[in-house]
């Protein structure tokens, strides 16, 4: 029984999302004290029981715009939302009565309270917050009662909450940090289980194969940059307020080790079609993926004992394998003059070296005594004024400024609909409308597919037991466990968090009017009202398709590629360093690498008529992906070569390479007299060269030529014309 125990008690320990599920049970129960006690509250003239329930929509709204910062951030955070969910509130109040005043209202506010998102995700969560609770005030909306009872029952609860929250976290103010460094470290394991198929006969070594695999990498990249991006954002906030430095400055080693991991894990060193040409008799490939996958198990370790709050010891099964494929290697080696292939030879070692190198990397993880602190390094950003920056997002090319239109003109036209049609329970149009209505054809249809059918689910569960319970202290209870479960699944299965967001919603109409049934088809109708709004209003109102903003994206990532490339080179020169410019340098290539990747994704839910050269982009998409991880691999060898300052051939061929990458985004600045480098340049240099030099030659070779390739395809890729709507 103790071992079936304890995985669940460790979950509820370490879970985040149960602990935001917890925070949210406990608070909405303390908001019914006053229900259940009989204590009557002065100045408010509704019942007991609507007070506890207008109470609960203001908790509830503040736990789904909740940030995750500091002690400090978080009551700046609170304060300001008190002031907009008042504001949104009273509106909402003092409007209802008059509707063409209301839509105006609607329309101006949504659209400014959306447009805070151009200052940042803190703030877009604000916006968003305050649309939320003037919806919720439409839901609570009693004619006869003073204006200001609603707004202040809300704020209220969304103040309740606010300092729970802060008071909750402040004795375990780095949860939500281990279990966002767990979920990297297994993802940064998955990665790595998907590319040991580079090496597993099973999978096949031809090229359809191996695009095949690139594609799944590229894929799980952008799961591994999300985490990297929420990790360094939680990070930065801790340290201006940090009551355990000790346990940060192990978590902030922790990221920079991933950061590593990630760079090596993604490194490309040779074409691996060639290694199977050129070993495939022999069972060395086998060896490197077993380490592979032996590299992915401990790295999954690693991130479970993080989340874990346990030390890290990395299995002996790692070093075994790490020396029994040095073993044949050497052996291997031993027969180097009847293979008569010394420059497979030489890439087959660098990628032991590098899976070495990761070895090192978790070696040092559990050696804590050995490490040195290192503090996160800010970025130095100037920051723009408040208003020059929203001024500056006020432009039709602004996504922001896209979205907050779309929202704006959808919730107008869904209270018009509620007015023209005298829907009672309208305002759930408008609620599906703001959840389903995202950034993105994709995200929107994968949002309307999680709702419609999370609605649906929810009804089928909630009659029955609407109809076997009709007791109030029942009815209370069933709906904030609807609200813990809604917070336990928000971020990790959206459709099923609807369901419960739907009981939530069907048990609170049920205490305050006892009409919970009789409105189920209303909630369907409505729900389905709303998705469809919101597919119109990413249809046509500044639609956005994704093959428009792949030029952008593609000159992004050839020019962070190139600063990536130069700060490696530069390396081969001064000597190895994790400094702030070179960490930065390569996040930033990294993830114009995801962002594109994900683009080409988003692309996929589109319509078929918006899917433009869909080959091409896919192998676009495809070199780009392998640009990077060439720079990669040349960088996870980077140290000072003593003879580099000295080797005019070497230098020769960096500069050549960095001005091939220029080219690809940039090829105006091609002079029709310029020769550009060719494969016999390569070849031709490789007889001056010997060991360690060749192979960077090979590496740079694949750069060039990877960024030669993106160059064509862009000329064969007409953007300009082909994106006519």
């Amino acid at each position: 029984m103790k071992i079936a125990i304890t995985p669940l008690l460790r979950r509820l320990i370490s879970d985040s999302n149960i602990h935001a599920g917890f925070r949210v049970f406990i608070a909405m129960i303390i908001t019914f004290i006053p229900t259940f006690s009989g204590l009557t509250l002065p100045f408010f003239e509704q019942s007991s029981l609507n007070i506890s329930i207008s109470l609960c929509l203001g908790v509830m709204a503040s736990a789904i715009v909740e940030n995750d910062d500091n002690h400090k951030g978080r009551l700046k955070f609170i304060l300001t939302i008190l002031a907009c969910f008042f504001i949104a509130s009273s509106s909402v109040e003092l409007l209802m009565p008059y509707p063409v005043l209301f839509a105006l209202g609607l329309l101006f506010s949504s659209f400014a309270f959306m447009m805070l998102g151009a200052l940042g995700s803190h703030y877009s969560k604000i916006g968003f917050g305050a649309i939320l609770i003037a919806i919720y005030t439409m839901i609570g909306h009693q004619d006869g009662l003073l204006w200001i009872e609603q707004p202040l029952l809300l704020t209220l609860g969304a103040l309740w909450y606010g300092l729970f929250s802060i008071i909750w976290n402040f004795y375990s103010p780095n949860r939500s940090l281990r279990e966002q460094l767990a979920q990297l470290f297994f993802a940064l394991s998955r990665y790595q289980q998907q590319k040991s198929a580079l090496f597993n006969e099973i999978e096949g070594y031809n090229q359809k194969a191996l695009y095949a695999i690139r594609q799944q990498l590229a894929i799980r990249n952008i799961s591994i940059m999300a985490r990297l991006q929420q990790s360094q954002s939680i990070i930065q906030s801790r340290f201006n307020a940090s009551q355990k430095p000790h346990e940060l400055q192990h978590l902030n080693q922790c990221y920079i080790i991933a950061e590593q991991i990630h760079e090596r894990i993604t490194a490309s060193q040779y074409l691996y079609s060639q290694l199977e040409n050129s070993f495939g008799k022999s069972q060395i490939l086998e060896g490197y993926h077993q380490l592979f996958l032996q590299l992915s198990e401990d790295c999954y370790q690693l991130g479970v004992a993080i989340n874990d709050k346990k030390s890290y010891q990395h299995s002996r099964r790692l070093i075994w394998t790490m020396k029994a494929l040095a073993d044949q290697l050497q052996l291997l080696k031993q027969k180097q003059p009847q293979l008569n292939d010394s420059e497979a030879m030489l890439a087959l070692q660098a990628i032991y070296d590098n899976l070495q190198g990761i070895y090192h990397l978790f070696k040092s993880v559990s050696q804590q005594s050995e490490l040195t602190a290192i503090i996160i390094d800010i970025e130095a950003v100037e920051k723009l004024s408040f208003w020059k920056t929203l001024f500056q997002a006020l432009s039709p090319k602004n996504s922001t400024f896209k979205h907050a239109v779309r929202i704006s003109i959808s919730l107008v036209m869904a209270f018009v609909i509620q007015q023209a049609f005298q829907l009672e329970h309208g305002f759930w149009l408008l609620l599906t409308v703001l959840f389903v209505c995202q950034p993105s054809f994709s995200e929107t249809r994968k949002r309307l597919i999680q709702r419609t059918l999370g609605t649906l689910a929810g009804i089928v569960l909630g009659y029955p037991v609407l109809l076997m319970v009709d007791n109030t202290l029942l009815q209370v209870f069933f709906m904030i466990l609807s609200a813990f479960l809604f917070f336990n699944y928000l971020r990790t299965n959206y459709a099923l968090a609807v369901i419960f967001s739907t009981l939530y919603v069907m048990f609170i109409f049920n205490l305050l009017t006892g009409t919970g049934i009789d409105i189920l088809p209303a909630r369907i109708l409505e729900t389905l009202l709303g998705c469809l709004l919101s597919v119109l209003a990413i249809s046509f109102i500044f639609p956005d398709w994704q093959f428009q903003r792949f030029p952008s994206l593609v000159k992004d990532l050839l020019t962070l590629s190139n600063r990536y490339f130069n700060q490696v080179s530069r390396q081969y020169q001064h000597g190895r360093s994790e400094n702030l410019t070179y960490r930065l340098t390569r996040f930033q290539a990294f993830q114009a690498d995801a962002k594109l990747a994900c683009a080409w994704q988003s692309m996929l839910f589109e319509p078929s008529s918006k899917q433009k050269l869909n080959r091409e982009v896919y192998a676009l998409v495809n070199r780009c992906d392998a640009l990077v991880s060439y720079i990669a691999a040349l960088a996870s060898h980077r140290h000072k070569l003593d003879n580099f300052a000295n080797s005019i051939a070497l230098q020769g061929l960096v500069n050549a390479t960095a001005k091939q990458i220029a080219l690809a985004y940039e090829p105006q600045q091609l002079d029709e007299t310029q020769i550009v480098i060719t494969i016999e340049e390569f070849e031709n240099y490789k007889p001056t060269l010997s060991g360690e030099a060749l192979l960077i030659v090979e590496q740079l070779r694949l750069i060039a030529f990877t960024a030669l390739d993106i160059q064509l395809l862009l000329q064969q890729v007409d953007f300009s014309n082909k994106n006519a709507q």
